[in-house]
């Protein structure tokens, strides 16, 4: 459900950026990076000869003024010393900055992108057939290379990149459900006060959907969670630090069953494994239509 896609981010916690882009979008930054580096090299470069120069040359004049009287017979100015301070400073800008490494170290790295997506692509051409891989087939072996990194929430379209089993697919999603029915048990245990975050924040977001509250209000809630203690918590955690507590431990739970080339893809699909969307058997998807349900009655008797 779509919308439960949506409700499932604010819930779980704040909204994750989703990081991991595809090689196409690694190779722009990193190309930016590197005119960015060529451009300040070049600023670089061009201050320290100007510099340089300038300083000579002031030197140069002052050495030729030794000597020299003002209308009264003195001395002009205390010209050695002026000479020793620019020999002082010139010294400082002599040698001349070298940002060529930076520069030659990102023009590396994009070709080590490239390679890598290309030699993937290749991997994948070459198994639809043997023989030369033209162009075509190519761009289409590489877009499908970076489709499988492309990020989702979806559960299903992550574990499909993993290798593993369908026994350990259910397992996982087994894992998930569980993680996400100890968060809304937490949320749903009252404040001292007798407020239910769960609810709050279920009706939060069907309001922000209606275009009824901002997004702030839920941020508040948000904020709320990480001060308000849970009553009766033996450890006196706050409902936010008890929720990152079952973040952490599905987190260990998931990375004993897969290797270290599934953890990391399915980082890449999503950074925050406890909020993947499960097609069936998300537990917040029963108190939404409640709180959906008990909204629209509300409305329909002018409340």
């Amino acid at each position: 459900m779509k919308t439960l896609s949506l409700m499932g981010g604010l819930v779980i916690g704040a909204a994750l950026l989703a990081g991991c882009q595809d090689n196409s979008q690694e190779v722009d930054k990193l190309r930016s990076d590197l005119v960015a580096q060529q451009n300040r090299f070049d600023e670089a470069n061009n201050k320290w000869a100007s510099d340089r120069d300038t300083m000579r040359a002031e030197i140069d004049d002052l050495k030729a003024r030794l000597g020299a009287l003002d209308a009264e017979g003195t001395p002009a100015k205390p010209v050695a010393e002026q000479i020793k301070d620019l020999e002082g400073r010139i010294a400082g800008v002599e040698e001349k900055p070298d940002l060529s490494a930076k520069v030659d170290a990102l023009g590396k790295k994009i070709d080590g992108v490239r390679d890598e997506a290309v030699e993937a692509a290749r991997a994948e051409a070459a198994k639809a057939g043997a023989g030369a891989i033209d162009k075509d087939a190519l761009a289409e072996a590489l877009a499908k290379q970076q489709a499988a990194n492309a990020p989702t929430k979806d559960l299903a379209q992550a574990m499909d990149r993993l290798e593993i089993s369908d026994a350990e697919k259910e397992q996982l999603k087994q894992y998930i459900i569980d993680a996400k029915t100890q968060i809304l048990e937490t949320l749903e245990v009252p404040t001292e006060d007798g407020r239910v975050f769960a609810e709050e924040l279920i009706d939060g977001f069907i309001k922000v959907q209606n275009g009824e509250a901002k997004e702030t209000d839920i941020h508040a809630l948000f904020l709320e969670l990480g001060s308000k203690k849970i009553p009766g918590d033996i450890n006196g955690r706050s409902y936010m630090e008890a929720i990152n507590d079952i973040k952490a431990l599905n987190k260990e739970d998931i990375s004993r069953m897969l290797s270290e080339k599934d953890q990391k893809k399915l980082t890449t699909a999503h950074p925050d494994w406890t909020d993947f969307d499960v097609e069936e058997g998300d537990p917040w998807g029963a108190l939404y239509m409640e709180r959906l349900q008990k909204q629209q009655a509300e409305k329909g008797n002018g409340g």
